[in-house]
């Protein structure tokens, strides 16, 4: 019997010895391995050299660390044979970030990849990498219409929209998307309304750190406040947009070349059709019959044709009517957050504050995806900034002014495989040119 355990105790010590030295036996192998961006982020170009790549042996944790070049190849002489994870990582500066793709970013933009469980045993080994950081982009204003029309030859204010572009290299869906007119004040102050304190002395805007009950030190810098929300309807994947798509949400989604019945019976049209635009197949359409405490304007008509937007708070006007003048800043966001638990602030120069006093509502800066603010052309009417640098570090207008015909429209950063990726730098002066006659073709660039 003791024989038989001494069989037994040398055929384990053989065995566990083979499993030890598996490698053990094996010369030092090479290996190569090239890096490359994911199939969606090859046609921007991006720079593959730096990229850090880790190779972490699973028999006893040793990690040898090897870097890319210009071509995305990183490769070394001599390493244990075995099996290894292989992570790399690609950090991209946030200034080369925006000039390669042409979308702005504050932080510098991370690209990761993982290879688990790679038999390196072979004299050379050669393995393929595939970089990815998630969608690039969201969601910017492609065209702004606010100018509108002349008021006697054209539609005026009714026949203004906006439109909206996936900017992004993935499928995107509006369900949910929140557009906002931002709120602030539209004058121009003078010495006295400075040292009432209500104003911040070196923008001449609100200071909402003045606000009744707030208590928030950065009110001014982290937030901007809403004068009205709409939100586009849906479960959350019933409107989706492709990449280089967009949606136009109108003010009332009709033909405006045409003559049309206002809700109060009487008729609607236009002298010269030239000048304005048909919107009757918007995507969206804003309508305020149905809102609480608003009369409609008889040109605020219902098209049963095109879904309505979301009203969530009206704070202004009888329907989406954009300051023709230019005293608009508008924002795109989205939250996994009820909104409707948001904290909501009167103006800093409300003293009292009544059941009837406006609340406006505070909305985070880190969950908006794009923000443009519009001024009149002459710098005399010029009001202060509602936006920072964080939204948008400049503005944008239509030179010819209100009721012109003309609209605002989003350059183009680069056209890769017949797609648009729209500019994006955070200053409207850059990203925006403008067109004499607003285009509901969804094709136009500049």
């Amino acid at each position: 019997m003791k024989k038989l355990y001494f069989l037994i105790a040398a055929l384990l010590f053989i065995f566990s010895a083979c499993k030890r030295n598996e490698f053990e036996d094996l010369k030092p192998v090479a290996l190569s391995v090239n890096v490359s961006f994911d199939q969606s982020l090859k046609e921007y170009s991006l720079p593959l050299a730096n990229a850090e790549i880790k190779l972490t042996n699973l028999a006893n944790g040793l990690v040898t660390t090897i870097k890319s070049d210009a071509n995305g190849k990183a490769s070394i002489d001599k390493i244990s044979p075995g099996n290894y994870d292989i992570e790399a990582t690609l950090t991209i500066k946030a200034a080369d970030y925006t000039t390669y793709v042409g979308i702005f970013t504050e932080n510098d933009v991370v690209f990761n990849g993982l290879l688990k469980s790679q038999n390196i045993i072979q004299n050379v080994n050669s393995l393929s990498l595939s970089l990815n950081t998630g969608k690039i982009g969201d969601w910017v204003f492609k065209q702004i219409y606010y100018a509108g029309s002349h008021t006697s030859n054209g539609a005026s204010f009714r026949d203004q929209f906006v439109e909206i572009y996936n900017n992004s290299n993935q499928v995107l869906y509006a369900d949910s998307l929140y557009f906002v007119e931002a709120y602030g004040t539209n004058s121009k102050l003078t010495a006295i309304d400075l040292a009432t304190g209500y104003y911040q002395t070196a923008t001449k805007q609100y200071d909402w750190t003045k606000s009744i009950d707030m208590n928030d030190p950065n009110a001014n810098n982290n937030y901007v406040y809403a004068k009205n929300i709409f939100m586009i309807p849906g479960s959350g994947k019933d409107h989706p947009v492709k990449p280089g798509e967009s949606i136009i949400i109108a003010g009332t989604a009709l033909n405006h070349k045409t003559p049309y019945v206002g809700n109060d019976g009487k008729g609607i049209s236009v002298k010269d059709p030239s000048l304005t635009i048909d919107l009757s197949k918007a995507d969206f359409e804003v309508y305020l019959g149905n809102y609480p405490g608003i009369t409609p304007l008889a040109s605020d008509i219902d098209n049963p044709a095109v879904p309505n937007m979301v009203n969530i708070d009206i704070r202004a006007n009888k329907d989406l009517i954009l300051d023709a003048t230019g005293r608009e800043a508008l924002l795109l966001f989205k939250t996994t957050r009820d909104i409707q638990s948001w904290k909501r602030y009167a103006a800093p120069d409300i003293k009292v504050i009544t059941t009837s006093t406006d609340k406006y509502y505070q909305i985070p800066l880190n969950e908006v995806f794009d923000a443009v603010e519009i001024q009149p052309p002459l710098e005399a009417n010029q009001i202060p900034k509602k936006f920072n640098a964080k939204l948008d570090a400049t503005f944008k207008f239509v030179s010819k002014g209100q009721y012109s015909s003309q609209s605002l429209i989003r350059k183009t950063a680069k056209v890769v495989n017949g797609r648009h990726i729209l500019k994006d730098t955070n200053s409207s002066a850059n990203d925006f040119d403008e067109l004499n006659i607003p285009d509901v073709t969804k094709s136009v660039f500049k």
